[in-house]
């Protein structure tokens, strides 16, 4: 299940969907003020949506315009973020359509697989008796999905 635009992202969701590594975000936020993800007692980071925004107008700064951090610092201040947020915004509608779409596991196909390889093995096969109770709570599964 996908999650909502609105929703929260951990450090690793958003490394992914900017294309830095963590720990760059993780500087980043040393060295960027307003770059401040919600933490929880746990230490773990949340990025909100204006956040991932921010993030990604740095990545578009730094790498694609190739300023210093200096200077995204500047730019930064000039508006409050508001114009790097922009630049993000468009950096991630880019990159989205450049991702491959999603593979959609077709459920019905490895349940027809799974009893594939399980008709190969004998009847009285211990491997078949071990296996018999999982095929057959996969199933029950599947059928109640489809």
């Amino acid at each position: 299940m996908a999650k909502s635009a609105e929703a929260f992202r951990s450090i690793g969701e958003v490394a992914k969907l900017v294309g830095v590594a963590p720990h760059v975000l993780r500087y980043w936020e040393t060295q960027f003020t307003l770059l401040r993800p919600m933490k929880r007692g746990d230490g773990r980071r949340y990025y909100r949506p204006a956040d991932i925004a921010l993030a990604a107008g740095i990545c578009e700064l730094l790498r694609d315009q190739g300023l210093t951090i200096r200077g995204a610092r500047k730019q930064i201040v000039n508006d409050k973020g508001q114009s790097v947020r922009t630049l993000g915004t468009a950096r991630l509608l880019r990159l989205r359509e450049t991702m491959p779409p999603p593979v959609r596991i077709d459920w019905l196909t490895r349940l027809t697989d799974l009893s594939r390889r399980l008709r190969h093995i004998a009847p009285r096969d211990a491997r078949w008796q071990a296996a018999r109770p999982v095929a057959i709570r996969l199933a029950r599964t599947m059928t109640r999905i489809s």
